[in-house]
């Protein structure tokens, strides 16, 4: 398959489908995806950790904020999701508290 984004970046692809792969499930939208991963720099472990985690919080938000409750636990699945994707880069520097602090956060929304 041709990458539809990280053309350069064979690891930021794979990465990218790990997470596409969730949309079966119920754990990403495709839009979600495609949009976060176009605003990452390619390469970029720190960008990539950002616009996921910015993913995260917004979605997280409006499942907070919804009135139905499965539109409330699907954004709460795709969110933990989405965190756990942005602390991956991240494992290099353990000590790094964004690893621990998008671990909370998806374990968090998993469980609301």
């Amino acid at each position: 398959m041709e990458p539809l984004v990280f053309e350069n970046d064979a690891t930021f692809w794979y990465e990218t489908l790990r997470a596409f792969g969730h949309i079966a499930y119920g754990g990403a939208d495709f839009g979600e995806v495609l949009v976060t991963a176009r605003r990452i720099t390619e390469g970029d472990y720190d960008s990539w950790h950002d616009e996921w985690r910015a993913t995260a919080d917004r979605v997280a938000a409006e499942a907070e904020h919804s009135t139905r409750p499965i539109s409330r636990r699907d954004g709460f699945l795709r969110a933990s999701n989405y965190y756990r994707t942005a602390e991956f880069f991240l494992h290099g520097a353990p000590s790094d508290p964004r690893v621990a602090g998008a671990r909370r956060l998806s374990v968090e929304s998993s469980s609301t």
